[in-house]
């Protein structure tokens, strides 16, 4: 890349003349550098009190490790001139145990105030301020050039990719598809439940020998602070490496910095690709124990299908990481093979052995990070064959629901079938059923015009009886006039009533006769009264319903 180059190629941090200082101002952007403060201060850091993480190693052979808020730091910078070699670490805020995470937790503990006293008296150069700026985008570095007069300042940033151990499961789960397609973004792994953040960490070298025996470095560390000890690996590293200087000049040698620096990330990055890899074994598995004739596993597929992919956008970027991480190490092996002269006749290196040990250590780290890309490459083809695996497994099981639907659709047929031919027959009874009741009804209509023309008939023959009655009610009217004394006169008229001695004998007892007749006469006529009223109230209560029976069919015909 044309830029990293160029910028390589700067005066890393000495105060150059008037005329090198214009150079400078063009070389390293410095009119896009008050936007880019400007960002840095509202985005990053904090307005509260500062709160840096000071290490360094005095003219006695102490190390000091403390705390510095904004009034210390003030008056470090100012009478700075007691310690050989000074590192200060800027972190977020580190979380201690169970204490809650405050809301500018992503911030800085620095003071825009401070920050710009760091600038002045560490002389970060424009091109490191407008990289921390712009941590999103891919950050370049400034070692010093090949020049014979170029000082030994450098400044560079870290990639870093940690695991740590989820927070919330839930929750990383449900958001994978919303923004771990993002590799800027963390990437949760279900089977090792780990969270693999990505983060930065900022070195800013000033070695200074021509005014004051000292080096000073400030570090930006750019990860979570809710992981401490993540955080402060690095800082027990250089405090440890520090245990090794012999002398108080020793301490100034940037090589103690810079390997406490690589070697946290490069085993970071170890740790991230190794869950990386327990994960591709994990959905391997999975796959390859998977009853292909559970269609519900598509489902299934597909959620591992979304994090592959993720896990593929994410591995694609940490090759550039990984790329940029090399080149760094590379400009850290040339820096120290290039100063090393320098740094002897400062009395910083003392024993010939120094430059063979310094490289051994670096060429180490190198050939750890060559690992580390080779086995991301590793990686890289192992999510292609577990996606195949994925793809093969989706076919079959598709093309297993295939068969069964196609054996579903059969027998959905056959019953299909079988329901229309009972349909067909349940038709032809209810049309032999119609047919029957049609027969029936028809039958019924017969009898019904049938029982209504007897109904009339009688009513006829009624009639004709009623007219045989008149007559007959005549005669008997006559019989009830004449029966009683006909009846009287015959039993009056009988051998042993017509005895000459009898008491009946003789004309003159006729009263007798008459006697008996006339109340029987008159009773016959009130029997007969009475019984022909009682018959006339019987046939008008009769009446309306045998005018019913018989209307009723004659309305049923119309």
């Amino acid at each position: 890349m044309a830029v990293p180059l160029l910028l390589r190629n700067m005066n890393g941090g000495l105060q150059p003349s008037e005329k090198h200082r214009m150079r400078k101002s063009v070389l390293e952007d410095e009119l896009s550098q008050s936007i880019n403060v400007a960002a840095f201060e509202k985005s990053l850091l904090t307005t509260e009190i500062t709160s840096i993480r000071f290490l360094g190693f005095n003219h006695v052979g102490s190390c000091i490790d403390r705390p510095l808020n904004d009034e210390y730091l003030n008056a470090y910078l100012k009478t700075r001139g007691s310690f050989t070699a000074t590192t200060l670490f800027i972190n977020r805020d580190l979380v201690r145990g169970n204490e809650p995470w405050p809301d500018d937790a992503n911030r800085l503990r620095l003071s825009q105030a401070a920050f710009l006293l760091l600038r002045s008296n560490c002389h970060l150069s424009p091109s490191f301020v407008n990289a921390l700026a712009n941590l999103q985008h891919p950050s370049p570095a400034g070692f010093p050039s090949q020049a014979a007069e170029s000082s030994p300042n450098f400044w560079f940033f870290v990639p870093v990719r940690v695991q740590v151990q989820c927070s919330d499961s839930a929750v990383h789960v449900g958001s994978k598809s919303k923004s771990q397609m993002n590799p800027l973004n963390y990437l949760h792994l279900v089977g090792p439940n780990v969270d693999i953040r990505g983060s930065k960490i900022a070195v800013n070298y000033l070695f200074r020998y021509a005014d004051a025996d000292e080096s000073m470095a400030v570090v930006f560390n750019f990860q979570d602070g809710r992981w401490k000890k993540v955080v402060e690996e690095p800082i027990i590293r250089l405090r440890n490496s520090y245990k090794e200087c012999t002398s108080a000049p020793m301490s100034r040698d940037p090589i103690y910095l810079q390997m406490a620096i690589l070697n946290s990330v490069l085993r970071w990055w170890n740790n991230s690709l190794n869950s990386f890899d327990d994960q591709l074994i994990s959905y391997e598995e999975d796959l390859l124990r998977q009853d292909l004739t559970d269609g519900g596993l598509l489902r299934v597929n597909a959620e591992t299908n979304q994090s592959l992919h993720c896990m593929a956008a994410h591995l694609h970027r940490y090759g550039s990481e990984l790329s940029s991480l090399s080149e760094i190490l590379t400009s850290c092996r040339d820096y120290n093979r290039r100063f090393h002269q320098k740094f002897a006749l400062l009395g910083i290196r003392k024993t010939p052995d120094d430059l063979s040990n310094i490289l051994n250590a670096l060429n180490v780290a190198a050939s750890h990070l060559s690992v580390i890309s080779i086995f991301r490459d590793e990686l890289e083809r192992k999510i292609s064959n577990v996606l195949a695996l994925l793809v093969d497994n989706n076919r079959a099981i598709s093309d297993q629901l295939l068969i069964r639907n196609g054996e579903t659709m059969q027998q959905i047929l056959k019953a299909a079938q079988t329901e229309a031919e009972e349909s067909r027959n349940v038709a032809v009874e209810t049309k032999h059923l119609t047919e029957e009741m049609t027969k029936i009804l028809h039958a019924t209509r017969q009898e019904t015009e049938a029982a209504g023309q007897l109904a009339l008939q009688t009513q006829k023959l009624a009639t004709e009886m009623m007219k045989d009655s008149v007559a007959m009610k005549t005669v008997a009217l006559l019989t009830a006039f004449f029966l009683p004394g006909t009846s009287f006169a015959a039993i009056l008229a009988m051998p042993f009533f017509n005895d000459d001695d009898s008491f009946l004998a003789g004309p003159e007892k006729i009263w007798i006769w008459v006697v008996f007749t006339v109340p029987a006469t008159l009773l016959c006529f009130g029997f007969y009264i009475s019984w022909s009223r009682m018959q006339t109230r019987r046939r008008a209560r009769d009446m309306p319903a045998d005018v019913e029976m018989v209307t009723a069919p004659s309305a049923g015909r119309g």
